[in-house]
């Protein structure tokens, strides 16, 4: 009777399982395709035209991202499809009608229904910072990354590219951005946190940058065409925005990489003067100013001798248009270079410090041939502090020794490598032309 009774139970668990599969089965029948949805949907295709480097970094990044975000964001109704093509003329000109039609350009040979073209080079329009531009007449947007600030950066590139797309694919008119403002309100909460953008008139997600460093949405309308743009105001806000992310382009973290062999030397030169006992007593009898004064001096010289050794800096123009560059041009080369020798500077003492512990016993230290007291911990660091101090003079001058192509590779980016060599080729053939 048992086992009679076994064999009806396995027999209904039996049943039990294949009905719950013919209900799964079922249940899948009666689920839509979604992959012959998509295939049913017209593809639309959007090119990115990035400068080399840092901003195509960013696009081969973003082009991964960007087909699912602009069903979510932009319009469900089309599969989008996401190319990239690096273009070095995006990286070096500096006039934004010129990038865009050369976008265009690009646009027409590869067939894109849209096309965003991202450069590092800070833009003008009307005398104002330009953030981003979008003609939905030809379907052409721009974006000046450096202008977006200097963090996050990958996160306001995506949500700038998504509105500008928007803005190409529905329009630009008032009544068109409301509608889409409803449909973005619409959207689960997680696909709008993931979007970060909950306006369809912002470029960025709204937080305290909106009131601190604006960027404002202008329509322009020039008889049938119609172009909005997104600028950086007031002025100190453009030249924040922009110069900052200039800095962050230029990589000047890197500097290390660029004068290892000057941090070799200056720490040689530091180390050699710490067996010496009257690197000691300066320790011992500097006050904290004059600490502090020999520190600036040394930075200081450092970031000029660099800068000036190197002609990195440029020379105002005459034209009115060429000034504002130029000014942005030099703040983000001092900002690089001071950024890049700060690093250097801190790493320096952070060697000293281990190396005062090495090369100095602490008898010999706190006898009467040395500071003739006890030595505690802070003086350890007191004595770091000034021999990196000393030693970056003596870096300074081995900094302003190092080959130019080395310096330029080292401290700048791709924009300002490319200008620096344009202003090169100018100065020689105006030397040419007053030699004829």
């Amino acid at each position: 009777m048992q086992q009679e009774e076994e064999k009806e139970k396995y027999q209904d668990s039996q049943e039990e399982e294949k009905t719950s599969e013919e209900r799964e089965e079922e249940e899948e029948e009666s689920m839509p395709d979604s992959e012959s949805d998509d295939d049913s949907k017209k593809e639309l295709i959007v090119g990115i035209v990035p400068a080399p480097e840092a901003a195509s970094d960013l696009s081969n990044k973003l082009s991964n991202d960007l087909s699912n975000l602009l069903q979510d964001y932009v319009d469900d109704a089309y599969t989008w499809k996401v190319e990239v093509v690096v273009d070095s003329y995006v990286g070096i000109e500096e006039d934004a009608d010129k990038t865009m039609q050369h976008a265009q350009r690009i646009a027409k040979q590869k067939e894109w229904d849209y096309t965003v073209a991202i450069t590092d080079i800070p833009l003008f329009k009307d005398n104002e910072f330009l953030v981003a531009e979008v003609d939905d007449s030809e379907a052409i947007a721009q974006i000046s990354f450096p202008a977006l600030g200097i963090a996050p950066l990958y996160k306001r590139v995506r949500s700038s590219t998504l509105q500008l797309i928007s803005e190409m694919h529905h329009g630009t008119s008032d009544d068109v951005r409301d509608n889409e403002q409803k449909r973005i309100d619409d959207l689960p909460k997680a696909k709008r946190r993931e979007l970060h953008s909950l306006n369809s008139r912002e470029l960025i997600k709204r937080g305290p940058q909106k009131k601190l460093l604006p960027i404002s949405r202008v329509v322009t309308d020039d008889n049938e065409d119609t172009a909005v743009r997104y600028c950086a105001r007031p002025k100190g806000n453009g030249y924040f925005r922009v110069t900052t992310g200039m800095v962050r382009a230029n990589h000047p973290w890197q500097v290390i990489s660029t004068f290892k062999s000057v941090v070799a030397i200056a720490f040689a030169t530091g180390a050699y003067a710490l067996i010496f006992p009257t690197v000691w007593m300066l320790a011992d009898h500097y006050t904290l100013t004059r600490a502090i004064t020999l520190m600036v001096i040394s930075y200081c010289a450092m970031t000029s001798w660099i800068i000036l050794a190197h002609g990195l800096w440029e020379k105002k123009s005459d034209s009115p248009d060429q000034r504002s560059l130029i000014k942005l041009h030099n703040y983000s080369t001092l900002f690089t270079i001071g950024l890049g020798v700060a690093v250097y500077y801190f790493i320096l003492l952070a060697c000293f410090l281990i190396a005062v512990f090495l090369f100095i016993p602490p008898d010999l230290l706190e006898s009467e041939d040395g500071i003739g007291r006890e030595a505690g911990f802070g003086y350890y660091v007191y004595l770091s502090w000034l021999v990196t101090s000393l030693a970056t003079v003596i870096g300074a001058i081995g900094a302003g020794l190092e080959d130019e192509e080395t310096v330029l590779k080292g401290t700048y980016g791709y924009r300002q490598r490319k200008r620096k060599e344009y202003l090169q080729e100018q100065e020689k053939e105006k030397e040419k032309k007053e030699e004829d």
